[in-house]
């Protein structure tokens, strides 16, 4: 689903009350609805970062 993009005119031109309304539809509350591609670099982002500073364990 393709969401429209707003203008900053567009977005000035409107009440304060109708940009907040806009921000809280365009956030993605449920991880099935985000883009695969967007969590796949999330993930790897995450875990590159826990391994650089995260010491190793070892038995």
């Amino acid at each position: 689903m393709t969401r429209k993009l707003w203008t900053a005119a567009e977005l000035e031109a409107m009440d304060p009350s109708e940009v907040d309304a806009i921000f809280e539809d365009s956030i993605t509350w449920d991880l099935a609805d985000a883009p695969q591609e967007l969590l796949a670099r999330s993930r790897e982002r995450i875990l590159r970062r826990i391994e650089e500073t995260e010491p190793t364990q070892r038995s």
